[in-house]
């Protein structure tokens, strides 16, 4: 009876201990399953504020750097690291990181001078990484962008090796980083330092990086885009500005002399034309007529364009000598242009009291003469050098004036290139043969009647074919 009521006891009493050792354990592990709960909240807390931050800053800031100081901020709270640090790609040459944004403790991941050093100064160090590009290849940040994704480093110590020299401050760090890649467009490197005294960034703090610096990298190339959109925005609008500077330039209305009639239009292929005509009053009885064509298109051939017009209008006035004015303004004009551009023009000089026309080519497009009473198309090709090819020896003895009679009813055309050369969606050219014809057809109407010809046939056999060049055309009738 003993016997059982002992062994009843001690199976009640163990029973007890290992319900009680249970117990314990039990709320231990609850109370860890509690804590990483908490943390797990807190770490997904940091998150969607890291995240509301960045779409806050996007919404109300349209810099880009107050994101970059979000981003560098926001990362070092969300995986609890010391500092954080951005470096972005170069647009202009493609081969440089630039800072863009470092906390006060970021983590330097470059040589450090020996001068910066020496100064043993936090402030010294984060000026000098403020300021300091490095190459994309090479070095940790090398590493970094080249990677395929975020990499753990670990002790910054451990990639002594990449480093000419490396500070107290940055091998006691811990380091994490991330390649900043949308496709195939690099942007950059982000990362994240953490002091060695307060231990390693954990597995799951490297996942909650890699996370944020995916987001990082959805906003950056959102912020870039829209960027790019605005630069894009702008400089339409100043294009569109310069373009109506430049059609001011134009003539309003061609005038007229005695028994002539002028008719002219300019189409630019571009927002930017780098053709242009002018009607230059050069005394009571005399007036010139200048049509040109400026190498390339857009903006710089513009700017050449104006340059060209000013220089001409200054040379003309009492010269009644076509290669004399251009040869005062290819002098001018030969130290100020570039070498890979020139310009080809074609002027004239019209005399109230005689049925004559002086004209002087420098290396443009033929002009055509309509002779009414033959019906015949003859192009003009008195010989002549472009404009800004040479200092003035060669053009000089190569340019010369040429004048022929313009009889009642004869017609003259001016033109640049942008007419023959005219594609369509064949990649077939207008051509001269069709620019001949369509003249000789048109010339009997007059002036008026050849550009309103021009204009329907280039439009009609160009069809859905986008414009390449620039259209000028000058037509002029003797009445």
């Amino acid at each position: 009876m003993w016997t059982s009521l002992l062994i009843f006891l001690g199976g009640f009493l163990t029973a007890t201990l290992v319900a009680s050792v249970f117990r314990v354990r039990g709320m231990k592990l609850i109370r860890r399953l509690l804590r990483e709960r908490a943390e797990l909240l807190g770490e997904e807390n940091r998150i969607f504020t890291f995240l509301h931050e960045i779409g806050e800053t996007l919404s109300y800031d349209q810099s880009q750097r107050a994101l970059h100081e979000e981003i560098v901020k926001g990362l070092t709270r969300v995986v609890d690291a010391d500092g954080a640090a951005l470096y972005l790609l170069d647009t202009k040459q493609g081969t440089h990181l630039v800072p863009a944004s470092l906390t006060e403790k970021g983590p330097a991941l470059i040589d450090i001078p020996e001068d910066v050093a020496n100064q043993q100064s936090r402030k010294a160090l984060q000026s000098f990484l403020q300021m300091k590009s490095v190459p994309a290849a090479g070095g940790l940040l090398g590493k970094a962008f080249e990677a395929h994704g975020p990499i753990h480093f670990g002790a910054l110590k451990q990639w002594s090796q990449l480093f000419t020299r490396l500070l107290p401050d940055q091998a006691g760090q811990y380091i994490m980083a991330a390649p900043l890649q949308i496709g195939q467009r690099r942007m950059g490197v982000l990362a994240v330092g953490r002091s060695t005294s307060r231990g390693p960034f954990s597995g799951h703090a490297f996942e909650v990086f890699r996370s944020a610096s995916e987001q990082s990298t959805f906003a950056l190339a959102n912020a870039i885009i829209q960027q790019e959109a605005m630069d894009k925005r702008r400089m339409d609008e100043e294009l569109r500005s310069a373009s109506e500077v430049q059609r001011i330039l134009l003539p309003k209305q061609a005038p007229e002399l005695g028994d002539y009639i002028i008719a002219a239009s300019n189409l630019p292929a571009k927002v930017m034309s780098g053709d242009y005509y002018d009607f230059i009053p050069l005394d009571q009885d005399h007036m010139g007529i200048v049509i040109a064509d400026v190498s390339g298109k857009g903006f710089p051939a513009s700017l050449v364009m104006a340059t060209c017009r000013a220089l001409l209008r200054g040379q003309a006035a009492g010269e009644l000598s076509p290669t004399k004015a251009l040869s005062k303004v290819n002098r001018m004009l030969f130290g100020d242009i570039r070498e890979d551009m020139f310009i080809s023009l074609a002027y004239c000089v019209l005399d109230r009291n005689e049925p004559k026309i002086t004209i002087s080519r420098a290396g443009h497009d033929a002009p055509l003469h309509f002779a009414r009473r033959t019906g015949a198309v003859t192009p003009l090709k008195p010989p002549g050098l472009a404009l800004g090819i040479d200092g003035g020896r060669v053009f000089e003895r190569v340019t010369r004036d040429f004048t022929f009679d313009m009889e009642p009813g004869d017609c003259l055309l001016l033109y640049t290139d942008g007419v023959n050369e005219a594609v369509n969606t064949s990649g077939e050219e207008f051509g001269m043969e069709r620019l001949h014809e369509v003249f000789r057809q048109a010339a009997p109407n007059g002036a008026n009647a050849i550009l309103e010809a021009f204009r329907k046939a280039v439009s009609e056999f160009a069809g859905n074919s986008p414009q390449s060049d620039d259209i000028t055309l000058i037509a002029v009738e003797k009445r």
